[in-house]
C-alpha cells in the first residue's frame, strides 16, 4: 500500500540511482581526506570493513521494504512491532537529520565550488543549494528523482576514472606502514566511514513511491551495493596512494588535489564537479527520504496534520518538504565541522538501528501477514541473525563512539529529553482537545 496520494512512480532504474546518490556522497570525496590523517593509509581498510555492518543494514532494508512497501516503513515497523513511543522516537531522530546532515554535505559542496569559483561564502552557498532541492522536491518525487539519474551518472564515472587511475598512478610505497596509528585509530575511523554507508535507509523511506517494491527494492540495494563498494574501496586507495598520507590533514578537497597529479586539466574539473553532483544528489536524497518520514509520523498524529497534506498538481508532501528544508538552514546557519556532524549523526542512526534490530525479530509474530506477504522473505532463523548481528555491531559502533565523544553523546542525550518533553506536552494538549465540552454550570 502507498501513503495517502502518493503514487508509485519510481522504478527499478530510478530507485538504484536514488540509493547510490544517497550513499554516495561528497563524504567520499571529503571524509578519506579528513580520515587519513588519524589512521594512516589504511583509511581504505576502514572504508572495507564499515561495509559489513552496512551489507547486514541492506538485507534489513529489504526485508523491511519488500514487508511494509509504505512510505516510512522504518517508522511503521517500530510503531506496530515495539510501541508508538518507538516510532515517536525514531521520527524525533530522524527529524533532526535535516538539520545535520544536509548541511554537512552543503557545507561539503560548497568547499568544492570553492575550487571552481574561489571567495565565495561557504555559508550563502550551502543555503542556496538547499533551497534550490527544496524546490525541485516541493515540484514532485519524478522530477527530483530525473535530476538525481543524471548526477548519479555523471560522478560515478567520475570516481571510477580517479580510483582506477589513481592506484595505476600512484606509489605503493604510500601504504607503508600501513598501520601507523594502530588497530584503534582504524576502529574509530571504520566507525566514522559507515556514515558514509547510512543512506541505505532511503530505501525504506520512500518504498511507498517504488513500483512492485517486494521485487524492486531488494534489487535495488543490490545493485546499488555492488557500486557503492567498489567505489569506497577504490578511492581511498587511491588518495593515499596519491598523496602521502602524513600531508592530507587541512585539504578539504583532497581528492581534486590528487587528482591533478595524474588527470590532465578538464578531468580533474571533471572530479570536481562530481563531487558537487554528489553533494547535490545526497541533499536530494535526503529531503525525499525525510519528508517522507515527516509525513507519515504526521498521518499517525505525532505532527500537525498540515504536514500530512499533498499538494495535488504535484502528488507531493510539499509543507514536510518544506519543514525539512527549513531545519536544513538552521543548520547551515550554525554551521560546524564535518567529522562533528558525522558523529553526531551516527549516534543517532545507531540508536535507530538498535531498535529496528529489535522490531525486525518481532516482524513475524508482530506483523505476521507482512512477513508471509513478503516477495524478499528471509527465513525466521536467518532474519534472528542478520537482526542480531546489527544489533550488535550498533551497540559496538554506538559504544565507541560514545567513549571516545562524550560531548556528542551528552548533546544526543538532550535532543531526545527534549522529545520526550514534546511528546508530553502534545500528548496533553491532543487529549485535552479530545475531551468533551462541559457546561461549567
Amino acid at each position: 500500500m502507498s501513503a495517502p496520494g502518493l503514487a508509485r512512480s519510481i522504478g527499478l532504474p530510478s530507485a538504484t540511482f536514488i540509493v547510490i546518490g544517497y550513499v554516495v556522497g561528497a563524504t567520499i570525496f571529503i571524509l578519506p581526506g579528513s580520515l587519513a590523517p588519524d589512521v594512516g593509509p589504511a583509511v581504505f581498510i576502514a572504508y572495507l570493513l564499515a561495509a559489513l555492518p552496512a551489507i547486514i543494514a541492506g538485507f534489513v532494508m529489504a526485508q523491511l521494504g519488500s514487508a511494509l512497501p509504505v512510505c516510512g516503513s522504518i517508522f511503521v515497523l517500530l510503531r506496530e512491532a515495539l510501541s508508538p513511543h518507538a516510532g515517536f522516537v525514531y521520527q524525533w531522530i530522524m527529524l533532526s537529520m535535516g538539520a545535520v546532515v544536509i548541511p554537512l554535505i552543503a557545507y561539503g559542496f560548497a568547499d568544492f565550488l570553492d575550487v571552481f569559483v574561489p571567495g565565495l561564502d561557504a555559508r550563502t552557498v550551502a543555503a542556496a543549494l538547499v533551497l534550490l532541492f527544496i524546490a525541485l522536491n516541493w515540484m514532485g518525487l519524478k522530477v527530483a528523482a530525473t535530476a538525481q539519474n543524471i548526477m548519479v551518472v555523471s560522478f560515478l564515472a567520475a570516481l571510477a576514472v580517479f580510483g582506477v587511475g589513481g592506484i595505476i598512478a600512484g606509489d605503493p610505497g604510500n601504504l607503508q606502514p600501513l598501520f601507523p596509528k594502530g588497530y584503534s585509530a582504524l576502529t574509530i575511523a571504520a566507525v566514522t566511514a559507515y556514515f558514509s554507508y547510512a543512506g541505505v535507509f532511503v530505501i525504506a523511506e520512500i518504498a511507498g513511491e517504488v513500483r512492485d517494491p517486494g521485487r524492486n527494492l531488494p534489487r535495488a540495494i543490490l545493485l546499488a551495493f555492488i557500486v557503492i563498494i567498489f567505489l569506497y574501496a577504490v578511492v581511498p586507495l587511491a588518495l593515499t596512494m596519491l598523496i602521502d598520507w602524513r600531508e592530507i590533514r587541512g585539504d578539504p578537497v583532497a581528492v581534486v588535489t590528487a587528482s591533478t597529479l595524474f588527470l590532465p586539466k578538464p578531468l580533474v574539473m571533471a572530479v570536481g564537479l562530481a563531487a558537487l553532483f554528489a553533494a547535490a544528489t545526497t541533499i536530494n536524497s535526503v529531503l525525499m527520504g525525510l519528508s517522507r518520514d515527516l509525513f507519515q509520523g504526521a498521518n499517525y498524529g505525532l505532527f500537525s496534520a498540515r504536514f500530512a497534506s499533498v499538494n495535488k498538481r504535484t502528488g507531493t508532501p510539499a509543507n514536510a518538504v518544506v519543514l525539512v528544508g527549513l531545519l536544513s538552514l538552521i543548520g547551515v546557519a550554525i554551521g560546524g565541522a564535518i567529522t562533528s556532524y558525522a558523529q553526531l549523526a551516527l549516534i543517532g542512526l545507531m540508536v535507530i538501528q538498535i531498535m529496528t534490530g529489535i522490531a525486525l525479530i518481532k516482524l513475524p509474530t508482530a506483523l505476521p501477514d507482512a512477513y508471509r506477504g513478503s516477495a524478499f522473505r528471509l527465513s525466521i532463523g536467518s532474519l534472528r541473525v542478520i537482526a542480531a548481528v546489527y544489533i550488535a555491531l550498533s551497540a559496538f559502533f554506538l559504544i565507541t563512539l560514545a567513549r571516545e565523544k562524550p560531548t556528542l553523546l551528552i548533546i544526543g542525550l538532550a535532543y531526545l529529553l527534549a522529545g520526550a518533553v514534546y511528546q508530553l506536552v502534545r500528548s496533553t494538549l491532543t487529549r485535552a482537545d479530545s475531551l468533551p465540552n462541559r457546561d461549567p454550570r
